[in-house]
């Protein structure tokens, strides 16, 4: 029985170092940068609230001086579209629209993603100013060691 325990031991360890070894993206981040990535996957009109945190985090994490990189995903790349409601917004906040775009212009990075535009039918051409079609390379780029994600 030790025999048996001791080499499923040695070929999960084996299999686990072997994952360690390839890696198409590079993700080295250098240290010492503090880096925020919020992900948004919430439909704004079904759950503003949730959108609304999720855009006052964004902020918090801005006027701390984090790179931020908010991602756009899922049901979440509704949002920064021309064709959303400009003046939708959640109980007497901003609306979200002019937090996205006031977190841009702030210096916030707004990752918008392509499987899921091409999913809901959101055209590039759609994409808010101030908003870009994310790929694999520039998302990537912000994931790190030290990178604190937070999902709404």
């Amino acid at each position: 029985m030790r025999r048996v325990s001791l080499l499923v031991f040695t070929v999960l360890v084996s299999s686990l170092l072997g994952c360690q070894k390839s890696a198409s993206v590079d993700v080295s981040v250098e240290v010492g940068r503090k880096i925020a990535v919020i992900s948004i996957t919430t439909d704004a009109q079904v759950d503003p609230q949730k959108v609304n945190m999720a855009l006052t985090f964004a902020r918090f994490c801005v006027d701390e001086k984090y790179e931020v990189a908010i991602f756009f995903n899922v049901k979440g790349v509704l949002l920064p579209t021309t064709t959303f409601p400009d003046e939708f917004k959640y109980q007497e906040y901003d609306p979200l629209k002019t937090q996205v775009a006031a977190l841009s212009t702030d210096g916030a990075e707004i990752h918008v993603c392509p499987v899921c535009m091409k999913d809901l039918g959101v055209a590039k051409e759609d994409i808010m100013e101030g908003a870009f079609v994310t790929t694999k390379p520039k998302l990537f780029a912000k994931l790190g060691p030290d990178t604190m994600v937070f999902t709404y």
